[in-house]
């Protein structure tokens, strides 16, 4: 009575059957009309109920359900085990209802309505409970013991429900010493999404998984080839994925030397690297120098020492030839640098860079709405925050956001106070605005938002007035280095707590850097570049906050300020920036295992005053890559169209033209 107590329509018919109870049955079309009337005048109300109601009832439901079966009353089956010598009662309507299954089974038993015992060869005991536990409330006790029995004994007794808890469940506890299990146990089952994200877990963990799982070993030809053919393989160097073949073949060299010519068929054997070379044509010196295996490793070292004989970047082979040995991977991290002033002004251009290729790609139609420089871009959980900047004639208090995956900008709360010459870095999910220049004032103030607020909040000011400083977060704290106090460029740096709501000066800089960049490198602070108030500086240090202290690294090949930076793969990407006689579009990286600096291509649009940032694990990355920007695989010869390379087998074949654009906008 309580459910309905609420509802007027209700009681009012309720009220009219007391009183029409007595009548003929002629009257039942008196009912009908009452009926009609009250649905009218509660339909929208009626509605929000009787969902709440369906909840409320399955919830009761079960339970009582559960009871009933473990009490035995009104149950017209009996499930019999004789391998474990028991027996299970339970309601035939209740499993027919979650089973087609069931369904036809006691169907066909229909010739009784009495009581039937059942037998299913094969299914234990506990893995019938974890069906009618699921067939009675919807859940089931799963664990690592028993997923495996559970999934594949739903999927025998087409219970779709409880096969969709336990997919949910393996994808919920994949990791690297299972995701081969699991993957294998999805295309047994058929379970085609299952499949696919085990795969995409094999993809991106590869090197973990050829290096430390006892389950890669037990990869099937065919299935390993399958992950290194594919261009979503995640590797930073296909030197990997020799490494992975040599290994899977030693386990069985007798039985798995066979398919050592289909696998090295399967790598990108011009993009290995000479010493890689070396080892392997060591390893397998005793084949025959005209079998299939020595003979692919031969023209994949041709094209190898060809490359660097011809002093020609090999990621741009990549682009020029159809050669399924120089074809480039996608990559799974993603840099943007947006905006900045360039040799015509302030721009809003967006580029993006692939470190597959080593190339730039324009963005025209992602690009931001006006002119900006001066700004910050910060990530958090894929999507890209643009903060504050100049626009040539405004100092910005804006703030807006892009999201990759739907290519849309959006703009977000803004801040207290306008910030030019801002940095700006993410800490524990919370993005920090510190300092910059209102077009009047230079600031200590630091704003802290929050995306799931939407709010921005003030936190303590920093111990120095600064703009053009460098920001970055490590380990829990907020760490600000360098910039301009209004009359002089600075070498100081404080780290922020933000427990305890308190900036704390550091051991300073060895030189005064203004326009420095500021990055979060292998839980250390790297100071990079800058203006010392009469160079613009190649000079690099790293702060430990452990050991209090500053280090010299290996200095930049161009000394620059007011650049942009972003860590990707292990290393340190500097963009950009002013050079001291004009904007620039070079670009270098930091790799802290050789000490050294590396040239990469130049930006598309040079400029300083950019904002850069790493995006890692988009599911459209290709729309911003080399696959989505300059690859258009024609098919010749009949040959199918190509779209990718992961479901081709072993041995198919494919021909394709690379077009690539026009790079008039290349800088300096």
């Amino acid at each position: 009575m309580s459910i309905f107590k609420d509802v007027s329509g209700h009681i009012y018919i309720s009220k009219h059957i007391t009183r029409l109870k007595h009548n003929t049955i002629s009257d039942y079309r008196d009912i009908l009309q009452l009926l009609r009337s009250a649905t009218r005048e509660r339909s929208s109300s009626e509605r929000i109920f009787s969902h709440s109601t369906m909840v409320d009832f399955r919830r009761e439901l079960g339970p009582q359900l559960e009871d009933l079966r473990s009490k035995g009353l009104f149950c017209d089956v009996t499930m019999v085990f004789p391998q474990d010598g028991r027996k299970m009662h339970v309601h035939r309507n209740i499993l027919a209802s979650c089973s087609q299954y069931f369904r036809s089974l006691f169907t066909f038993n229909m010739t009784t309505s009495g009581h039937i015992e059942v037998e299913i060869p094969g299914v234990t005991y506990p893995d019938m409970e974890s069906i009618v536990q699921f067939a009675y409330n919807h859940k089931a006790k799963l664990t690592a013991g028993n997923i495996e029995s559970v999934i594949v004994t739903a999927d025998r007794l087409n219970v779709l429900g409880l096969l969709k808890l336990c997919e949910e469940f393996l994808l919920e506890h994949i990791a690297t010493d299972n995701a081969i299990g699991i993957f294998k146990l999805a295309k047994y089952l058929h379970c085609r999404s299952l499949e696919r994200q085990a795969q995409h877990f094999l993809l991106k963990n590869f090197l973990a998984l050829s290096t430390c799982s006892n389950e890669f070993l037990q990869l099937t030809p065919e299935e390993l080839g399958q992950i290194l053919r594919a261009d979503e393989l995640i590797i930073d160097s296909e030197d990997y994925a020799c490494h992975a073949v040599v290994k899977w073949v030693d386990f069985l060299p007798d039985v798995r030397s066979a398919y050592l010519p289909q696998l090295l068929a399967s790598i990108r054997l011009g993009l290995v690297s000479t010493t890689t070379y070396t080892t392997l044509m060591q390893k397998f010196s005793s084949l025959p120098t005209d079998s299939e295996a020595m003979c692919l490793l031969q023209k994949g070292y041709e094209l190898c020492l060809g490359c660097r004989d011809d002093n020609t970047s090999r990621p741009q082979i990549c682009q020029s030839l159809g050669n399924p040995m120089l074809r480039p991977r996608m990559p799974n991290d993603v840099i943007f640098v947006l905006g900045g002033w360039s040799r015509d002004g302030v721009c809003a251009d967006m580029e993006t860079y692939d470190t597959r290729v080593d190339k730039w790609y324009e963005n025209e139609n992602e690009s931001f709405e006006h002119s900006l420089a001066y700004h910050a871009m910060v990530t958090v959980d894929k999507v890209l925050y643009v903060i504050g900047g100049y626009t040539t004639v405004k100092y910005l208090n804006s703030a807006k956001k892009f999201e990759p995956l739907t290519k849309t900008w959006s703009e977000i709360a803004p801040m207290h106070s306008s910030r030019c010459y801002v940095c700006a870095a993410e800490l524990d999910g919370d993005i920090y605005a510190c300092g910059g220049f209102d077009g009047t004032n230079r600031h200590s103030s630091v704003e802290r938002y929050c995306p799931g607020k939407n709010q921005w909040q003030m936190v303590a000011d920093m111990t120095s007035i600064r703009s053009d400083a460098g920001a970055c977060g490590v380990d829990g704290k907020l760490y600000v280095a360098g910039g301009f106090s209004g009359t002089e460029c600075l070498n100081t740096a404080e780290s922020f707590d933000p427990s305890a709501n308190q900036w704390t000066l550091l051991t300073p800089m060895t030189c005064q850097r203004s326009g420095v960049t500021v990055v979060a490198f292998k839980h250390a602070v790297y100071a990079i570049g800058g203006f010392n108030g009469s160079v613009r500086l190649d000079e690099v240090e790293k702060y430990y906050p452990d050991r209090g202290a500053w280090f010299p690294v290996k200095e930049m090949q161009k000394g620059r300020s007011n650049f942009a930076a972003a860590v990707i793969e292990d290393k340190i990407f500097v963009v950009g920036g002013y050079d001291g006689s004009g904007t620039t579009g070079h670009v270098e990286f930091y790799e802290s295992d050789k000490d050294e600096w590396t040239e990469a291509d130049n930006l598309r649009v040079g400029r300083s005053a950019a904002s850069a940032c790493t995006v890692k694990g988009l599911h459209n990355i290709q729309e911003f890559t080399f696959y989505g920007k300059e690859a258009r695989l024609v098919a010749h010869s009949g040959a199918l169209d190509w779209q990718s390379s992961l479901f081709c087998g072993p041995h198919a074949t494919r021909s394709w033209t690379v077009h690539t654009r026009s790079r008039s906008k290349r800088s300096s």
